[in-house]
């Protein structure tokens, strides 16, 4: 099913209605076309319901675990297990009926099954390291996920990689840092190789499970763990140009989510690329001009994309074009008042007329 708003749903089943008494399609055929589409959720009550879900597990695990070394270790396993089939149970049997009742006990299952790989092997004296745990618990998120088709797994199995992801320097925030240089080999760029395999499995349950939600946080892990290893491999300088270039490509792409997130790496890359001073290692005697080109390739690109009907984007990258811009040259240079009185005429008439120039497209 297709979720729409229920504004839009509502819309639909009176439109139905009246193509079913014009005698356009019958009262099947309207039934059909509304159970293509279901109301969805507000992203609010989402959340709660999924940090209900795993606020849940976490205090059941809690309580075991304050009377853990009471209990038997078989008994402790089988309290594990219990817990973890319980879940899958609940969530088989109230699945259709109570979508939501089901995805809550779908995540408990999943929270009780990583705990339980922790709790069993440290029972056992059998020493996995955080990241190894993690690497388990992963295996059976991104089953369930594919098996259950749930979106709610999927985005809990994506937040448990960026974590994943992090411990074992997959994702260096420190080698984020468009100052830095080249730091190894280019032979190890792809080190450590469970990262990518991660992420192939990530982007093959985004095929399972399609979603613009995943599908955008695919594309972020995706972009933090290039851009790390990049940084490490050919220094910041160099990743931000290539992670630009490659994002303006991508947003000539013709996948509308892809062009999405291309336009956005586009502008934030050739944003930071604007000023001189990331240009100094190597660039040096350039880095003026090359920031003045940076901006002018970047304001093209979100010009050109505005165009092509990529408003909202565009639009907010040259605005911040334009303020970068503004306070760092104009700004220090006349009184406040005088300053954002500016500002605010340079937004209206942007405003404007961009509006003018979608009216204009739209009766092309």
């Amino acid at each position: 099913m297709t979720g729409i708003s229920r504004k839009y749903m509502e819309f639909l089943a009176s439109e139905s209605a009246v193509w079913t008494e014009e005698g356009i399609i019958s009262e099947e055929q309207a039934e059909s076309i509304t159970s293509l589409y279901e109301v969805r959720e507000h992203s609010l009550r989402k959340i709660l319901l999924i940090a209900g879900g795993v606020l849940l597990g976490l205090g059941g695990v809690s309580f075991i675990a304050a009377h853990w070394h009471q209990f038997p270790k078989l008994m402790r396993v089988c309290v594990i297990l219990a817990g973890y089939l319980a879940s899958l149970a609940v969530y088989a049997f109230t699945g259709r009926s109570s979508t939501r009742t089901g995805r809550a006990f779908l995540l408990l299952g999943s929270v009780i099954f990583g705990a339980g790989i922790y709790l069993i092997t440290r029972m056992y004296n059998y020493k996995l390291s955080f990241s190894e745990v993690l690497g388990y618990w992963l295996v059976e998120l991104i089953i369930t996920a594919v098996c259950a088709r749930d979106t709610w797994q999927v985005y809990f199995s994506q937040a448990v990689s960026l974590v994943y992801l992090n411990w074992i320097n997959a994702i260096d925030i420190f080698a984020l840092e468009f100052m830095s240089t080249s730091k190894i080999p280019v032979t190890q760029f792809f080190l450590p190789l469970e990262g990518f395999a991660l992420l192939a499995a990530l982007w093959l349950v985004s095929r399972r499970v399609p979603d613009r939600t995943a599908f955008s946080v695919n594309m972020l892990l995706t972009l933090l763990v290039l851009a790390s290893r990049m940084s490490l491999c050919f220094g910041g300088t160099w990743t931000l140009i290539i992670l630009a270039l490659a994002g303006a490509g991508l947003s000539f792409s013709g996948f509308s989510d892809a062009e999405i997130m291309g336009l956005l790496a586009a502008g934030l890359c050739g944003l930071i690329l604007t000023w001189p001073e990331v240009w100094r290692d190597g660039f040096a005697e350039w880095g003026s001009i090359l920031a003045v080109v940076s901006a002018v390739i970047s304001a093209c690109v979100m010009l050109v994309n505005i165009y092509r009907g990529h408003g909202a984007i565009g639009v907010t990258f040259c605005a911040l074009l334009a303020v970068r811009y503004f306070f760092d040259r104009l700004f220090g240079y006349m009184p406040k008042a005088w300053g954002f009185t500016l500002l605010g005429i340079v937004f209206l008439a942007a405003g404007i007329f961009f509006g003018k120039l979608k009216e204009y497209i739209s009766r092309l």
